[in-house]
């Protein structure tokens, strides 16, 4: 990793540390520029269900950030594991993605965001029910 990306991860980190744990039912960060507001459905994750998550990228301009490929995944402490890759949903710099979360309790899970060579990385923690 480049030294210039340590500082947003280490303070996107920061900022979502502050308010631990979240959960991604309704987050709002800024890295490098760019606004990450990502949602999910249902807000509280259960084993039921899949849970969908929608991402919004906007640029400081107030751009849709378009042409980036955006992943979440993560998994818990016993090894059970998730990758989902969200795909362009129709409207500029919004991606959609499903979950099956298949045990409750925590996971910790890294939304990550790569566009034109560039990458970021944003922690999340979710608390799946049933």
């Amino acid at each position: 990793m480049r030294p210039g990306r340590l500082l947003p991860l280490v303070t996107a980190g920061l900022l979502l540390w502050a308010s631990s744990p979240v959960h991604a039912g309704a987050l709002t960060s800024e890295v490098d520029g760019i606004r990450v507001e990502l949602t999910s459905s249902p807000s509280r994750p259960g084993t039921n269900g899949q849970t969908e998550y929608l991402v919004r990228l906007v640029d400081g301009a107030g751009q849709p950030v378009s042409g980036a490929q955006v992943t979440l995944r993560g998994g818990m402490a016993d090894g059970m594991s998730v990758v989902a890759p969200l795909r362009p949903a129709g409207e500029a710099g919004v991606y959609r993605g499903r979950v099956l979360f298949t045990m409750e309790g925590k996971w910790e899970l890294t939304l990550r965001v790569a566009r034109e060579g560039k990458r970021f990385e944003l922690p999340l923690t979710e608390h799946v029910g049933r």
